[in-house]
């Protein structure tokens, strides 16, 4: 008897992906008027991307007349398209447009901008090269992301490294990290990556795909938050800002990126932050936690004994920004911080901060009452709520620079404080400004703000056109 041929087995079909921890990111709204390009502070190296002509400090906000005539040219996408984020690096600036591209424009010598500046061959006339003022200082696409088709939604500049992630959670870096002794390089193998990189890879289980959904920079270190909650660090480590004890002599070994543990390993985080030289991480609880450099208690993690706790080397409980301490259902949603003070903005719009106070990095009149009696004169090691003009307009977003801050709020307001060497407040040629003061206001002008990033020593914002 002949035997029955064999039926041959359906393959079996894929697992879902189970849902997110952390969802992907994804592109903002596009409105109309779209959000376009301002800066102030120092443009001398191309940092503010108005091209080669306008290499000059601004005091006080300065439309980007590159950026407008791109725009009406349908270079950011469809008509009318404009930006979409923005991140103010040490001397380099970079940004999204409405079709996911990266731009770049500043200072390129690390590898900061992503793309090649030297030797580059004049399309109209190949046996010449293009000027590098032009190059640097004119922001250009990031070809070499545009070929691999990444949708860019998330990006973050440090002092000389940048960190991109796409909307199918990829993430890209470029540039290069220092330490105290000088260069340290982009990886083992790399001194500077002048091209976007992969630096990961995640584990992928059928079912579980684990991807990249934010990331924040430091001056020279990153950390990148997972959809499963997981924290990844990466760059110079020499004080804390890692979360992990890295060798001295083997201080390279920095620069790949491992996990972190926020208290215990059950623990997920929703939110990554981080200061010139300290890292935070808001968790599933609404806990936060901070480490790294502390010298003026910028982690906001506390001291013993009066003596500052100089460096956190693993994650610290920050104090009195828990969501159970802030009660009425708040929590930090957004951290951000420059060389000695850090600001927390919770989801009810409120901004505390911590940290070094002597140029009004806090935001805190000099009689404010948690001046009183404290048992150092320079800073501040407890979160303390910041008092803005207009109560009954929340804060949206801030940033923090080398010694300044500033803050949008819901109703389209801009405020800077702290104290300024090249015009980074926007507010004109004062030295500081101890208090929340108004760049733009809320009522009346022509424009309202959107975004907002510090860099060293220039600021750039978005800003959208009243109808």
């Amino acid at each position: 008897m002949a035997k029955e041929p064999k039926v041959p087995k359906e393959p079996k079909a894929a697992k879902e992906q189970a849902p997110y921890f952390n969802p992907l990111p994804v592109p903002p709204e596009h409105v109309r008027p779209p959000y376009q390009l301002w800066g102030w502070g120092a443009g001398n190296f191309g940092q503010l991307g108005m091209g080669s002509e306008l290499l000059d400090e601004y005091p006080k906000p300065k439309r980007n007349l590159w950026i407008e005539a791109q725009i009406k040219d349908g270079v950011f996408g469809e008509e009318g398209a404009g930006l979409e984020a923005i991140a103010a690096g040490g001397m380099h600036t970079v940004f999204i447009d409405e079709k996911g591209t990266v731009w770049s424009c500043g200072v390129n010598d690390e590898g900061a901008l992503g793309r090649v500046t030297t030797d580059v061959p004049n399309p109209e006339n190949p046996e010449e090269t293009l000027d590098v003022d032009q190059l640097t200082a004119t922001p250009y696409s990031l070809q070499t992301l545009i070929d691999e088709k990444f949708r860019a939604v998330k990006i973050a500049a440090g002092d000389n490294i940048c960190a991109a992630i796409s909307t199918e959670g990829e993430l890209r870096v470029w540039g290069s990290f220092r330490d105290n002794q000088g260069s340290l390089g982009f990886s083992s193998d790399s001194k500077r990556q002048f091209l976007p990189a992969p630096i990961l890879e995640l584990k992928h289980h059928a079912g579980d795909v684990e991807k990249f959904v934010s990331v924040a920079s430091g001056n020279n270190h990153l950390l990148v938050l997972t959809t499963h909650g997981n924290v990844y660090t990466l760059g110079a480590g020499e004080e804390g800002q890692l979360g992990r004890k890295v060798i001295q002599r083997r201080k390279i070994h920095g620069t790949a990126p491992e996990k972190i543990v926020l208290g215990s390993r059950t623990r997920k985080a929703k939110v990554v932050g981080a200061g010139n030289n300290a890292s935070f991480a808001v968790d599933e609880k609404g806990v936060v936690w901070g480490w790294g450099l502390n010298t003026m208690a910028q982690t906001g993690t506390g001291y013993s004994n009066a003596i500052i706790d100089s460096e956190v080397h693993s994650p610290k409980e920050v104090i009195g920004v828990s969501k159970e301490e802030l009660g009425d259902n708040d929590e930090v949603v957004q951290i951000a911080g420059g060389d000695h003070h850090t600001l927390f903005l919770t989801a009810k719009g409120k901004v505390y901060a911590c940290g070094r106070s002597n140029d009004g990095q806090l935001g805190l009149a000099e009689d404010h009452p948690a001046f009183k009696d404290r048992e150092h004169d320079n800073f501040l090691s407890v979160p303390t709520l910041i008092t803005f003009p207009d109560p009954s307009d929340p804060v949206v977003q801030v940033s923090a620079g080398t010694h300044n801050n500033l803050a949008v709020t819901a109703g389209g307001a801009l405020y800077a404080w702290g104290a300024q060497t090249q015009g980074e407040l926007g507010i004109g040629d004062g030295e500081e400004a101890l208090t929340p003061t108004v760049v733009v206001r809320k009522e009346g002008g022509s424009w309202s703000a959107q975004a907002v990033s510090c860099g060293g020593q220039h600021t750039i914002a978005l800003f959208r056109k009243k109808t």
